[in-house]
């Protein structure tokens, strides 16, 4: 019976979905080479045997996976095999690389004393042995996996796979993808070389495959948290099977520390706490910053939820005290998908260092929001978070591909997300303050800005986006309501919807208006919000475009919004219409407008409200020519009205 596979089983052995076994089977009847014939049926279920489905596929080349044969008699000798099976094979492996021979010919007595000299403080594989019913067909099984895999490393990851990790289990739920894995290691490889020669280290002690794997890579000596759980001891076995040279971190009287070099690779929620809360995990994080010395970093990954994204209540606090303790050197947050089990789940790394020196006013953290790129576009990530851990002489060195810095109060200060988008890089004018000066009086040959005094200036521009503006408080955004106006009566409440905010040339919404209702019918109907003087109305399709509402008392409909600047907000309304309007990018969160110091802000301000009146003024003049010729032309056309050219003076030359 353990031979024997059903249509689910073909399916998984060969990658694919159920129903194309059956499209297999019924298309192959007649060919050459037929579906391989049910060899016994019970329940209603037909069981097939493996030779012949491995043969069948071999031959047709069906399915995606290369390794059909090894995959096959992993499945056959595991089909029935449960968890503690499973685990007594894991040790079993791990004995056989332990003592160097096969198993398969020693009796159950005899494999108990190899893995009682193996393992005499029973760390990793005694108890699963001890426990196990038939430890004589279990070693056979494990060298039939071995050989099957062709080698013991591979024969244990198979094993993991496919009975140590099943569906729902903490170890499925936690596993990365190969990808993942790869971008991790390419982080922290050069991190770790960073620091000489360091140890590496599990503060959870459980990280499983991952680590072992990073491990391998980087022959770097091993410093593990002891604990006891089965995730531990599995985590213990992969090491042994990797060679690590590993040293055991105890917890001592409730706390722990450890001295030279070291780099910590964390990945949480661990497989012995997979349910562990933000605010547990960060708790573990503020364990392992507050032992960091000069030779020391942390690598942190763990869900963005926790990291990244916006928190509350004691969570918030425990994250904020970290960034103020000034542990964190970057943060970034990754794309989504890099847990099979939680496709959606977007995760998130933290690197940590010793404490910032700095004054915490002038500490920046580095930050990156990578989470619509796909893995394979991260590559400038390692070289970024390697010239983070070299502080200032890496920064100078380094044309910064996704990190960009903050400063680290304003992570503080804020209750968004901790990885705002970066503003667009300013274009660096090549005209200096005294050309300006040159050009803005040549241009203003009318003088509308002789009441203004223009002095030269020497400072960078500074930028935020719209999503840090609105994390910071300094604009309020309220969105565009869905209503029916039928059967609202006229009146005074101008109706503003995307169309005419697209169309509108001008800051005159009120004038531009087409339909207006009565405001006693209009709230009695919905409790609207209406603008005020100075809102910003603004849509992004076709194309982005805002306006200024100059006067207020506008009903705004959806998929208009209407920005509102709060009172001593570093912003001008008509500069982010203004930006608004230049921007070719429909994520409206990403646009970017300017910050003005308070005396230039209040000045600016009087000076572009005055220019847009007398571009009012020449816009409603244009419209008065524009009519003038129009009614003129028809006039004469209609041969209505004659026109001659009366002469009062004498003709110029």
């Amino acid at each position: 019976m353990a031979e024997l596979m059903t249509m689910r089983d073909i399916a998984g052995l060969a990658r694919v979905q159920r129903p194309v076994v059956t499209v297999w089977r019924r298309r192959a009847r007649g060919s050459v080479h037929p579906f391989p014939a049910a060899q016994l049926h019970r329940d209603g279920q037909e069981f097939f045997l493996r030779a012949d489905v491995v043969a069948w596929l071999e031959a047709t080349q069906r399915g995606n996976n290369p390794d059909v044969r090894a995959d096959a008699a992993t499945h056959t000798l595991l089909a029935s095999s449960g968890v503690a099976e499973a685990n007594a094979l894991s040790a079993l492996i791990t004995l056989r690389h332990l003592t160097g021979e096969p198993l398969g010919s020693h009796t159950g007595d005899e494999l108990l004393d190899l893995a009682d000299a193996s393992d005499p403080d029973d760390r990793y594989l005694l108890s699963e042995l001890a426990g196990a019913d038939d430890v004589a067909s279990l070693a056979a099984a494990a060298e039939d996996l071995v050989e099957a895999a062709w080698g013991e490393l591979a024969a244990h990851r198979r094993l993991v796979d496919a009975r140590l990790r099943p569906p729902g289990s903490a170890l499925a739920r936690l596993a990365l993808t190969e990808p993942a894995g790869r971008l991790l290691l390419a982080i922290f490889g050069p991190l770790t070389r960073e620091l000489g020669q360091p140890s590496v280290m599990d503060p959870t002690g459980c990280a499983g495959d991952v680590f072992a794997e990073i491990v391998a890579a980087l022959e770097s000596p091993v410093l593990l948290m002891d604990g006891d759980s089965a995730a531990h001891r599995l985590t213990r076995r992969q090491l042994l099977l990797v060679d690590a040279s590993t040293r055991a971190v105890g917890w001592g009287v409730g706390d722990w520390s450890v001295t030279g070099p070291v780099a910590h690779l964390v990945l949480l929620p661990d497989a012995a706490e997979p349910d562990a809360s933000p605010l547990e995990q960060l708790a573990m994080i503020d364990e392992i910053a507050l032992q960091l010395d000069q030779g020391q970093l942390a690598l942190c990954l763990a869900p963005a939820e926790v990291l990244t994204d916006p928190l509350s209540g004691a969570a918030l606090a425990r994250r904020d005290q970290l960034l103020r303790d000034g542990y964190l050197r970057a943060i970034v947050r990754l794309p989504a998908g890099l847990r099979p089990a939680q496709s959606r789940e977007h995760l998130a790394l933290w690197l940590l260092g010793p404490a910032d020196p700095a004054q915490p006013a002038e500490r920046r953290t580095l930050v990156a929001d990578v989470s619509r790129l796909a893995v394979r576009e991260c590559s400038g990530l390692a070289d970024d978070l390697l010239a983070a851990w070299q502080g200032a002489d890496g920064a100078r060195r380094r044309a910064w591909a996704h990190l960009h810095p903050i400063l680290t109060r304003d992570l503080v200060s804020a209750s968004g997300t901790l990885v705002p988008r970066p503003p667009a890089r300013a274009n660096r004018s090549s005209r200096a303050g005294a050309d300006w000066v040159v050009e803005l009086r040549s241009a203003d040959a009318a003088g509308w800005l002789s009441d203004y005094r223009l002095e030269v200036a020497d400072g960078p521009a500074a930028l935020v986006t719209l999503a840090r503006a609105l994390e910071q408080g300094w604009l309020r955004m309220i969105p565009g309501r869905k209503l029916l106006l039928d059967g609202l009566p006229p009146g005074n409440v101008a109706v503003v919807s995307g169309d005419l905010v697209a169309s509108s040339p001008a800051s005159r919404l009120a004038e531009a208006a087409e339909i207006t209702v009565d405001r006693l019918a209009l709230l009695a109907r919905a409790d609207v919000e209406l603008t005020e003087p100075g809102d910003v109305v603004f849509t992004v399709r076709p194309t982005p475009h805002a306006v200024v509402d100059p006067h207020g008392g506008a009903l705004v409909l959806a998929p208009a919004r209407v920005l509102r600047v709060r009172p001593n907000a570093p912003l001008l309304p008509l500069a982010i219409a203004a930006r608004i309007n230049q921007s070719t990018s429909t994520d409206w969160r990403g646009w970017t407008v300017a910050e003005f110091e308070q005396p230039d802000r209040d000045a600016l301000g009087e000076a572009l409200a005055e220019l847009e009146q007398r571009r009012a003024r020449l816009v409603a003049n244009l419209a008065a020519v524009d009519a003038l010729t129009r009614d003129l032309t028809t006039a004469v056309e209609s041969r209505q009205l004659r026109i001659t050219k009366e002469n009062h003076g004498p003709t110029q030359g």
